[in-house]
């Protein structure tokens, strides 16, 4: 009977490690001003670009339980698209139960103001989405965020929102059929 009890003791009294409070890799961090100015963001999941003559785009908010988040009551923000060198690292900080964080301090980027939007626009971020009209939707699966884009940045080269691919209208590609 002692063994099987130490053996159930050990089971239970296994170390777990550390890890992030969501299982996939970062998508974007959503950046805006907190109220005393400084630059933070929420990294995200998944993001869904959708052109046209209006581009919007939506993307998930994982911030409802970091404090840091509720800073954020709605309007403008940036989606930054980080470089995938950087994705280990925001890695690093999400396996620290960290999804919303102050970008210099804890990822060192640095930021400048949006052109169009009131949020900063994080640098060392491959692609900047300026967006307006940002607010929270619940859905059945999660809650999004979603907001008008107005300005896409690329390497620091603003892209016309004109040029943003309609993705609705992308067909699957269907390979051919050699006789």
């Amino acid at each position: 009977m002692p063994s099987n009890y130490t053996s159930i003791l050990n089971m239970i009294e296994q170390p777990f490690e550390i890890k992030a409070p969501v299982a996939w890799l970062p998508a974007g961090l959503i950046s805006w001003y907190a109220p005393d100015g400084s630059p933070v963001a929420l990294v995200t999941a998944w993001v869904a670009l959708v052109g046209g003559d209006n581009p919007r785009i939506r993307t998930a908010w994982h911030g409802h339980h970091d404090l840091l988040s509720r800073s954020w009551v709605g309007g403008d923000f940036v989606l930054n698209v980080p470089y995938e060198k950087d994705l280990g690292t925001i890695r690093e900080v999400m396996c620290q139960g960290k999804l919303c964080l102050n970008v210099q301090e804890t990822l060192g980027y640095t930021s400048t103001s949006g052109i169009a939007a009131v949020a900063p626009r994080l640098l060392d971020c491959a692609v900047q989405i300026e967006c307006l009209g940002g607010r929270l939707v619940d859905s059945a699966f999660d809650t999004e965020l979603c907001g008008d884009v107005v300005r896409v940045h690329r390497d620091e080269v603003v892209i016309d929102t004109t040029d943003i691919p309609d993705l609705c209208a992308i067909q699957p590609l269907i390979p051919l059929r050699t006789p």
